[in-house]
């Protein structure tokens, strides 16, 4: 099937990456999706892959079976309740809510995040972005400026999500901070992070040097151990906040190891792999564990 730009007619099947049973296939005879009232059919121009993705083919949250991918950026090519929107293109959220249960009538971040019946797209209940249509409500959807490229914009979900800790408040100016993990995401979290006016430059623990590299002398790299009980003596205790954007059980523990007394440890990426982790020592240094999910997009549209 071929994909219509808009203002053409749209097939009744497409491309599509779709998951059964942990288990991926690229079908050509997967169904367009049909839209509810407030939704958009957006063509996919570009979609991201993301460690949750990963995770779901690994069985988190029970498995997944469907389209995957909740990152992306597309052109609208149907939008009923908002035809102006048709041509244009977007990112998305993808937390899709009732706007109905207690939780959404609180508003906000809580809202935006957290819907008592909310769909999730690429993850729970809602086809994702490995396909070449998707459907979204408009509510969900932000133009993407002329000023940034497609390829720039596949990046917005994941910069919001790093934009998130800021949102909640977890970074002060004086705090001694590091980001644990050098993939995409543990990048783009550093990035936003150095960027807080920071008294001490932000440390970086990661495998690969060469990324580190990639932002400058924004960050102090360090070499990550195999394990905790390898990590060097001077960064043992030394963080108020750490960032575990490692994905891996082995993460917060490190993570522990890192942090000073009553520290703080956002934990940033999902991981399917069930583990005892002793928590004596988050007992006895006081640390607090804070979650750390979806961010928002305005923000990340304005630093890409």
């Amino acid at each position: 099937a071929a994909a219509a730009a808009a203002g053409e007619p749209v097939p009744a099947t497409m491309k599509a990456f779709v998951v059964e049973d942990g288990v991926g296939k690229l079908r050509s005879d997967y169904p367009v999706p049909k839209l509810a009232d407030g939704e958009a059919l957006v063509r996919v121009l570009r979609a991201g892959i993301c460690n949750t993705d990963l995770e779901l083919m690994q069985g988190y949250k029970g498995g997944f079976r469907g389209v995957l991918g909740h990152e992306f950026v597309g052109e609208v090519i149907s939008s009923p309740s908002q035809p102006e929107l048709v041509g244009r293109r977007v990112c998305g959220e993808l937390n899709i809510s009732c706007f109905s249960c207690c939780i959404c009538k609180r508003g906000g971040p809580v809202a935006r995040n957290h819907c008592l019946k909310r769909r999730v797209l690429g993850i729970i209940h809602q086809d994702g972005t490995y396909a070449e249509y998707l459907n979204l409500p408009v509510a969900n959807l932000h133009a993407v400026p002329d000023s940034i490229s497609t390829e720039d914009a596949t990046f917005v979900e994941p910069l919001a999500a790093a934009c998130r800790i800021v949102e909640q408040g977890l970074v002060q100016a004086e705090h001694r901070v590091c980001v644990l993990g050098d993939g995409k995401l543990g990048l783009l979290i550093a990035e936003v992070l150095a960027r807080q006016n920071l008294t001490t430059k932000l440390t970086l623990v990661g495998r690969h040097a060469a990324k580190a590299a990639l932002l400058g002398d924004a960050v102090v790299f360090q070499q990550a151990p195999a394990d905790a009980s390898k990590l060097a003596a001077e960064l043992r205790g030394a963080f108020d906040v750490i960032v575990d954007a490692t994905g891996t059980v082995e993460g917060l523990k490190m993570a522990a190891a890192l942090a000073m007394p009553m520290g703080t440890i956002v934990l940033k990426s999902t991981c399917a792999c069930q583990a005892t982790i002793d928590t004596s020592g988050f007992v006895v240094n006081e640390l607090n564990i804070v979650g750390s999910r979806c961010g928002p997009f305005p923000e990340a549209i304005r630093l890409l």
